[in-house]
């Protein structure tokens, strides 16, 4: 009887550490909504069956600043396409005046959302910031970029075609 009780725990013990790995390619997406600077909602779920970027910054973050021209440019070229571009924001309490400005001043038109309580952190169990999710029509995560990254790079742009449904080759 404790050889069985030894291995309900080993398996229990298991099946929880796996909760706190990273994602990884393949992984379903997990369930998440933030709110946009208007004060809506906006869920990965209402975005099924469209790609999705999923960016986590902060407008404290030199390399978040340094990416975010390269996203509104995917942004532009891609959205028409089915790519949603969303940028999870995990500035503190307060911020929203600091976000817009930073929005209005970088010209961003994709999708900005606020998460001062940093839910995405431990949803998608992050590192840090930036770090950037592509997840697929399907809501598969396909990518996962820890730090900065180009996003305009040809082997992005092939995993953006894939994540559409389209032949990676340009």
């Amino acid at each position: 009887m404790s050889r069985l009780v030894l291995l309900v725990l080993t398996a229990l013990a298991c099946r929880r550490a796996d909760a706190f790995r990273p994602l990884q390619p393949g992984d379903a997406a997990p369930a998440y909504a933030s709110a946009t600077l208007a004060g809506d909602s906006i869920s990965l779920a209402s975005l099924r069956g469209k790609a999705v970027l999923l960016n986590v910054w902060a407008t404290w973050c030199v390399p978040c600043k340094e990416e975010m021209p390269a996203f509104q440019r995917l942004h532009a070229a891609w959205a028409d396409s089915g790519l949603r571009i969303v940028g999870v924001s995990v500035d503190p309490p307060g911020a929203d005046g600091k976000i817009r400005r930073f929005v209005a001043e970088h010209g961003i038109s994709f999708t900005i959302t606020k998460d001062p309580s940093r839910r995405v952190d431990r949803i998608f169990r992050t590192l840090g910031v930036p770090e950037t999710f592509l997840i697929d029509a399907g809501g598969k995560v396909q990518r996962r970029w820890i730090g900065q990254f180009d996003p305009e790079q040809g082997t992005v742009i092939a995993d953006i075609r894939r994540a559409l449904g389209r032949p990676a080759a340009i």
